[in-house]
């Protein structure tokens, strides 16, 4: 009797633990900023400025996607001319022009974002808006280990 109660407790007890780790929020589902809490929560937004926040990340979510792929294609295109069974020098470094720009343009969105969000923001709330990304920035390192793996890719 005690082992068939033990044998159901512990099951439960594992699940009655597991349940509150599995609800807490994971890598990237909170921007988080200032002392551990919502980056933008810490600015003391007016509604306008929040609708505008939100209109301005939406337009910048849809355009990301569209060059990120932009990225990708051109990268893949690049791979398959160097795979190639005879490359071509000339085809292959258009195709790395081709991805150098592919690259520029998600730079220059981020760029446009960050400007815009300047526009929106007061002084005194950029400086926090920026101290924050700054040191989210700082918290990541290279962007999500892209380094890591293109050093490995390196190594013969």
């Amino acid at each position: 009797m005690k082992n068939e109660l033990k044998r159901m407790l512990v099951p439960m007890l594992v699940i009655a633990l597991a349940v509150p780790t599995l609800a807490q929020p994971g890598k990237g589902q909170m921007k988080r900023g200032m002392e551990g809490g919502n980056l933008l929560e810490s600015l003391d937004l007016t509604e306008e400025q929040e609708s505008q926040i939100k209109d301005l990340r939406y337009a910048k979510e849809k355009k990301m996607i569209n060059l990120q792929a932009k990225v990708k294609s051109e990268n893949l295109d690049l791979r398959k001319l160097k795979r190639a069974d005879d490359p071509n020098k000339k085809k292959i470094y258009a195709q790395i022009e081709k991805v150098s720009d592919a690259r520029v343009a998600v730079q220059k969105a981020r760029a446009d974002h960050q400007l815009a969000m300047r526009k929106i923001l007061t002084d005194e709330q950029y400086k926090i808006f920026s101290k924050g990304l700054r040191d989210r920035e700082g918290r990541k390192g290279p962007r999500e280990g892209k380094s890591a793996r293109n050093k490995h890719r390196c190594r013969k």
